[in-house]
């Protein structure tokens, strides 16, 4: 005797990869959204949580100046956070359509860093003297600004190599079966 009822096809084993991607960003998207809450508590909770020495006027320094004074960037990196905690969460739980939301995220990460890193010598332009004394080295300000920016580079590459091997991941037919709810055949 066959049974006619449509069952569901036993699901893909969960590839670890995806399960670390997924727990990597929700990681990532619990401390930036730690950091723009601490930007906006009243006194310097940010800057003593980033160790900000406040005449140090070094990078950190900086950064802790450009999120103080800029509440659209403050605005736009909680969204950003609070979306990819989002799909970070659903591409856990392996729902359909996250995969390719995922996807997405990571191409519009790719352009971002790219994006960025050309916008680098612009941000630092903006910053104070103050704030970019510390971050280049007086006796050769040329090798410290050089050093600095190819550190920058360095991180910049490292992120736009994860989201491109993100990607690629999430189209492989083993990880596309995971988020496969198709019906057996009876």
């Amino acid at each position: 005797m066959t049974d006619t009822s449509l069952s569901l096809r036993s699901p893909a084993p969960r590839s670890p990869a995806v399960t670390g991607l997924a727990w990597g960003f929700i990681l990532f998207a619990l401390a930036t959204l730690l950091l723009v809450l601490l930007s906006r508590a009243p006194g310097d909770a940010l800057a003593t949580t980033l160790g900000v020495d406040a005449g140090s006027g070094g990078l950190t320094g900086g950064v802790a100046w450009m999120i103080e004074r800029s509440t659209r960037v403050a605005n736009l990196l909680l969204l950003g956070a609070l979306v990819t905690l989002g799909l970070a969460v659903a591409l856990l739980r392996r729902l359909p359509w996250a995969r390719r939301a995922f996807i997405a995220l990571m191409a519009a990460g790719f352009v971002g860093v790219l994006g960025g890193a050309a916008l680098t010598p612009l941000t630092f332009s903006l910053l104070p003297d103050a704030a970019t004394t510390e971050a280049i080295n007086v006796e050769d300000p040329v090798a410290g600004l050089i050093g600095l920016l190819g550190g920058l580079i360095l991180f910049a590459t490292l992120l736009t190599a994860l989201f491109a091997w993100a990607g690629w991941k999430l189209t492989t037919p083993a990880v596309r079966a995971e988020f496969e709810h198709v019906p057996a055949e009876g």
